[in-house]
């Protein structure tokens, strides 16, 4: 069965965008030294922030790369019908991950807060419940689809 255009370019987005996020996990240290050299403001001169920053960046690109590479995974499973469990646990795993990321950002707020980081912890929220929503769907698809097998 050929996949369709648009699944592939997707798919290769995927590829990409992880890469990138690699490639940026691994430099970010020297990405941030880069940064504070450059940039002088209230917040990068107050003790601790660079460290605070610096493992704050780390311990969201972590769960933001397993996020692609779940997505990753369910993109494999498309020319074998999308409507399986398999897809169901990833997209549950999307989820919890995407409150995760909420939790820090919002947490982030509590010592650092700006308008950008309260506004990202909303967006992940809300992608926390719409992955949790996909996965109920597709689960209910599943149901339907192992029930229609047998029929046949």
């Amino acid at each position: 069965m050929n996949e369709p255009l648009i699944s592939r370019i997707l798919k290769y987005a995927l590829y990409a965008v992880f890469a990138l996020g690699v490639l940026g996990t691994v430099t970010l240290p020297f990405m941030l030294d880069t940064y504070f050299n450059i940039l002088y403001d209230a917040y990068y001169l107050q003790a601790g922030y660079r460290a605070f920053i610096s493992g704050f960046m780390i311990s969201v690109a972590v769960p933001s790369l397993w996020i692609v590479l779940e997505m990753i995974k369910m993109m494999r499973s498309i020319p074998d019908g999308p409507f399986i469990t398999r897809n169901v646990r990833a997209l549950n795993r999307i989820g919890i991950l995407f409150f995760t990321l909420a939790a820090a950002f919002l947490g982030k707020c509590l010592l650092y807060i700006t308008i950008l980081t309260l506004l990202c912890g909303f967006l992940f929220i809300g992608g926390g419940l719409f992955a949790f929503t996909l996965a109920a769907l597709i689960r209910q698809a599943s149901v339907f689809r192992e029930e229609n097998d047998l029929t046949i």
